[in-house]
């Protein structure tokens, strides 16, 4: 197998074509060396977006959701349900906003 690459301008978006040549070479395996080793969980946890608005778009980057309980003040909730359909996902991004902004999270 010969070995692809492709180079994207900072802020670009990756063609569908480049897409579909990632989402292929998910089916390769994977040949582990002293030049690649393979990577322990602690190592992989330690990884950050070298992009981060990427990271940011959803287009990209779609975090597993929990569903937990959270009590919410009963005016702050009547406010965003107001906002018609998806309001739990503005009430979500207003949250990641701010976790954000106090460095809780990278952006």
């Amino acid at each position: 197998m010969a070995i692809v690459t492709s180079r994207l301008k900072a802020g670009s978006i990756p063609s569908e074509e480049v897409m579909a040549r990632i989402k292929e070479a998910v089916c390769y395996p994977v040949t582990f060396d002293e030049d690649c080793p393979e990577l322990t969980d602690e190592q992989l946890r330690e990884f950050k977006p070298v992009n981060p608005e990427l990271h940011a778009n959803p287009k990209y980057f779609k975090p597993k959701k929990r569903q937990i309980t959270l009590k919410i003040d009963a005016d702050v909730l009547e406010a965003y349900r107001g906002t018609g359909k998806g309001y739990q996902t503005r009430i979500n991004e207003a949250l990641r906003h701010a976790a954000v902004n106090a460095g809780l999270l990278m952006g």
